[in-house]
This record gives C-alpha cells, structure tokens and sequence, in this order.
C-alpha cells in the first residue's frame, strides 16, 4: 500500500479490544468532533462493518455548510476499520484507524489518511494537512484522557442515567462521554420524543410522568436559561430563575413520591452562589453571597433539597466557568482574542474560578461513584486565576497580543448588570470536597486546560 497522505499515532496503556470497543460505542463519534468546527450528524451509521454508511454537514462559512458521505470497509475486529468517501468535498479520502500491538496491555493507536485534495487542487494540501494535525491532535488526546477516566471505575457495575439539558454543550458532551464509558444515557427532553432514549417532560407546564424514572440510578439535571444569552431585564432574570427553579421542583418532587428512588440525584448550580469574594478563597462550608445570581443559587439548590433531603443521595454541582470552544463564556471570547483586539477587563484582578470540560465530564463519574459526596461540591479547578491571568495566557495560546484592555465603564454600559455579577465579579472558589473524595484533575493548569479545549499544541 502507498504511504499515507497524512498520519499520526499514539501509544495507549490499554489493549488494542479495550481501544477498539470504545470506537465502537455510542457517542465515539462525538467525542471525536472538534469544537472549533462541529460537524452535524444526518445519518449515523449503526457499526463499523463493512457497507455501514454515515452522513455528516461539514460547516463552511457562517449557514452554509456542505455534506458529505462516508461508508465503512476493510473491518477487522480489534485491528482496523476504514470510512471512506462516497461523495463529499475531496477528490478522494480513505480513512484507516489501526490498533496495534504493543505489549500485553497497551497498543499503538495509528490514523492513516490518504486523500486528493479539492478539485485535485495541490494547493490545498498544507491547509488540510494543518487542519487535519490540529484534528488528530484533538482526538488523541480525547481518547486517551476518556479511556483513564473512564479506567478509574472499570470495576464498577454500568449506570443508567437519566439527564436533563442533554441538547446544550454540556449535556450533549456528558452524554457522548458517559456512553462510550459504557452506561446507558436516556435524555430528558420537551418536544415529541424521536428516539427510544428519549422521554418527554414539560416544566412549565409541570408535566413529568413518574415512569420515566423507572430502572434509573443516576439523575444528572443540567437544564436553565443561558445567562449569557442575551442582556439581562427584568423579564430575562425572572425567565433564569424560573427555568431553574420551577424544572428542580418537578424533578425533585416527582422522585420523592417514587417507592424506588434513583441512588443519586445530581443537579448543577454555579459557583456564583458566593457572590463576589474578592481575593478570599471559599469552599463548599462558606455561606451564599448576596447578587442576584447568588440568590439564583440559593433558590435553585432550596427547590430540590426541600424535597429529597435525606431521602435520597443529593449532589448540588456549584460549577465555574467550563471551558470549551464550542460553547458558554470561551466561545464568546474566542473571537475577539483571536483577532488580538481582548485584553483585561476593568482592573483585571477579579478573581475567575474554572473548569476544563474534560475535567467536568470525569467529575459527574466521580460523583456518580463516590456515596460519601453529597451536598455541594465546587466544581473547579483547584487554581483560579485572575482576569490578567487569564487574559494573558489565552492570548499565549493563541499566540494574538491582549493589549486592548476595557474598563470597567465601558463594560458596566455593554453588558449592564451581568457586568457586575459575572465580568467584575471576583469568584474564587477552591474544590475542597472533590480534593478531598480523591478526584484527580486531568487538566489543573490553566494554559494545558485551554490547548486541550480548543485543540492547540504546544
């Protein structure tokens, strides 16, 4: 066979059946997607044998995206599969994913491509070849963090998990993670079910039957309004509280008339429940703060313990800032930075409190295993950074200049009060109940937390 058009590989300290069986798993698909430019699922292919073909929307530019088609070949269980191009944007693209043999436990992970580039076009070629090395980067790196998280709990008995907010990035990242770990996601969702892993809810309308619940362990409810989604009114504020608050009650109240409880419920929070903290370090023991996401939070966790408290294993997630391209507060940031027109917010002192997606999916494991976490649990990294820091560093990474500071003025009067809460708010928050459980960050500092979230190499 010619050399490849491009390759790249990995050692794994996993067999090659162990790797293999992940690629195979729902979900394996979307945990390869790159957050800088997801692709869209039209037809999933149902395995990887031979004649089993996928349909994706590659994106271009802003609405316009363009499809292409892929079919499965050359399937060795445990040793190769190959998707190659029906139809799609290159002349031609043969795709080989090989496991090889290493030792008794560990195995060479090797992507081979070979591929004529648009329109034959050999112009072309140093582009997609650098797109492809920031692609392959990407998904070793997510094979190999998932496959050793996912490897903490190889003892244990698979979940069935039933999640809320499973469509948002978050959700749609926990539930491709959870899967390919082996448990069985069933998602919570508010139009007509389409799949048998969907069951109907309706918050507002306080809708819920009691069956969805039926064979569940695990609980996971990450549904509310975006706060960052629009400039926040009196209208907007109410409809974020609302969206929190009235979908726990229903939750929360549903389960406690259940004669067989899930084990666990989990439901987010934010680590605003401490208001703004200056440059004092808080844990899971300091009271709430005073704000109007404080009192969100305050709200928010009330709704849910007034019913399940002790009647079940209740976990309020208090999360920071998730990282990740694809979306929440890096996503907005993303562009400005990467034109090299950001710099430090106001005073730049405020204190940010973090969390690599990465490190949040192997954290909702962790607490789904460990009985003694209940309560709230941060959901941080155990170094928060100031906004100077921060700015600094994501610059760095960008390798773009953060000379173009704005003051406090002027984002008090482009943001309004969410300027106040979220942008010059001091947060800075220490994990203590997780560091305490034993969990173990993949992704602690800073710079690596953003290579890795936006796929970037050193």
């Amino acid at each position: 066979m010619d050399e490849p058009t491009f390759s790249w590989e990995s050692t794994l300290p996993f067999s090659p059946a162990h790797v293999f069986e992940w690629h195979t798993r729902p979900g394996a698909f979307e945990r390869f997607n790159p957050p800088w430019r997801p692709v869209r699922v039209i037809k999933p292919p149902n395995s990887l044998r031979d004649g089993e073909q996928v349909a994706i929307k590659l994106p271009l530019l802003g609405p316009l995206s363009l499809r292409w088609d892929l079919t499965h070949r050359d399937f060795l269980e445990n040793v190769q599969f190959c998707d190659e191009q029906i139809r799609g944007p290159f002349r031609a693209w043969k795709h080989i994913h090989r496991f090889i043999p290493e030792g008794p436990s560990s195995c060479r992970m090797r992507d081979e491509v070979y591929f004529t580039p648009p329109f034959g076009c050999s112009l072309l070629s140093p582009h997609v070849h650098r797109e492809l090395k920031r692609l392959f980067h990407l998904r070793h790196m997510v094979l190999a963090t998932d496959l050793t998280l996912h490897a903490r709990w190889k003892e244990q008995p698979r979940k069935r998990i039933l999640i809320s907010g499973a469509s948002g990035f978050i959700g749609s990242a926990l539930t491709a993670f959870l899967t390919t770990g082996g448990h069985s996601v069933i998602r919570l969702v508010r139009r007509p079910t389409s799949h048998p892993d969907e069951r109907f809810w309706n918050p507002s309308s306080n809708q819920l039957d009691p069956a969805v619940f039926q064979d569940i362990d695990v609980v996971i409810h990450l549904g509310g309004e975006n706060l960052l989604g629009k400039r926040w009114d009196k209208e907007f504020k109410k409809k974020i509280v609302e969206s929190r608050v009235t979908s726990a009650r229903l939750l929360c109240s549903t389960i406690a008339n259940l004669p067989k409880k899930p084990e666990a419920v989990i439901i987010a929070s934010g680590a605003g429940f401490y208001g703004d903290t200056g440059s004092t370090t808080v844990d899971e023991s300091a009271p709430g703060g005073s704000g109007f996401l404080a009192e969100t939070c305050k709200a928010w966790e009330l709704s849910a313990r007034s019913f399940l408290n002790d009647t079940t294993r209740l976990v309020h997630l208090r999360i920071g800032t998730v990282l990740n391209a694809k979306g929440g507060a890096l996503k907005k940031m993303l562009p400005a930075f990467s034109m090299g027109v950001a710099g430090i917010l106001g005073s730049g002192d405020q204190f940010m409190s973090w969390i690599a997606l990465q490190d949040f999916l192997g954290i909702i494991e962790h607490v789904m295993y460990t009985p003694t976490l209940s309560g709230p649990v941060n959901v941080t990294s155990p170094l928060p950074v100031s906004n100077r820091e921060f700015t600094k560093t994501l610059g760095a990474v960008l390798r773009r200049p953060t000379l173009i500071p704005t003051p406090a003025s002027l984002v008090r009067l482009l943001f309004g009060e969410v300027a106040n809460e979220a942008l010059l708010a001091s947060n800075r928050v220490e994990p203590k109940a997780l560091l305490a459980s034993g969990y173990q960050f993949v992704l602690p500092q800073l710079e690596d937390a953003l290579r890795y979230e936006c796929g970037i190499a050193s």
